[in-house]
């Protein structure tokens, strides 16, 4: 697989080598064995155990029953949320689930790819793996859905970009607003974006995003401030608390 590199928020630059389909193949089909052990445990010991009361308490048997093999139904939601994006088959073969942008998928994206596994399996078998084959990302759908990509574990080098090749801040840059160290990496590419646009309605956007930007800091209206003057003020901000964040 090829390696894929992206920019965090700290403007480090990282490159993480995607995982192979084989090793997807192999990891998937040692949980299957993990999935298809457990169950084949609890189905025996449950029923070798309760076989002479199953014919009293029929449903609440089955209840008992279905509820033991939920473990073996959140399998891949549970692992990866708890294990750092890893399920036994994953830690295996060392390869672990992130977000397309590097970083650790919230519960919201685990469950998505949970979902969405379910259904690749139940309703759409094999579309998954040629999703894999042909996405430039390897993603199937669920991470299609979620944002996540899986990667080979360990295996990336990540080196700091030097801000001046993107046309940053000039050294001796003095920053007018200590708030704009809280915004996102996102957030800033939105002022940035503003900034560049180039429509019959830019001066609308700029003075729309002045005013969420000053709301959302809480920083002061200044008495006939140009608001053009003001975004491009907080995207040197952001470059300059960016660039001094020690990786």
């Amino acid at each position: 697989m090829a390696n894929v590199k992206i920019t965090t928020g700290q403007y480090v630059s990282i490159e993480q080598r995607m995982a192979s389909v084989s090793d997807r193949v192999f990891a998937q089909m040692l949980d299957w064995l993990f999935m298809w052990i457990y169950t084949t445990f609890v189905t025996m010991i449950f029923f070798s155990a309760t076989s002479s009361l199953i014919n009293y308490y029929e449903r609440l048997f089955i209840c008992i029953y279905i509820a033991l093999l939920l473990p073996a139904i959140f399998y891949h939601l549970i692992f990866e949320f708890f294990f750092n994006g890893a399920s036994p088959g994953k830690k295996i073969l060392k390869l672990k689930v992130v977000m397309v942008d590097g970083s650790s998928p919230t519960l919201g994206s685990f469950i998505m790819r949970w979902m969405m596994y379910l259904l690749e399996c139940m309703i759409l078998p094999g579309i998954g793996l040629l999703c894999i084959i042909f996405n430039k990302k390897g993603q199937r759908l669920g991470d299609m859905m979620a944002g996540t990509m899986v990667i080979k574990n360990n295996d990336y080098s990540k080196q700091l970009i030097d801000l001046n090749n993107f046309g940053y801040v000039n050294p001796g840059y003095k920053p007018c607003y200590p708030e704009v160290a809280t915004l996102s990496m996102r957030q800033a590419e939105v002022v940035r974006e503003t900034l560049m646009n180039n429509s019959s309605n830019r001066a609308f956007y700029i003075d729309e995003l002045s005013n969420k930007i000053r709301e959302y800091l809480n920083i002061p209206p200044l008495i006939n401030a140009n608001n053009e003057i003001f975004l491009d003020t907080v995207l040197n901000d952001y470059r300059y608390y960016s660039s001094t964040i020690e990786i």
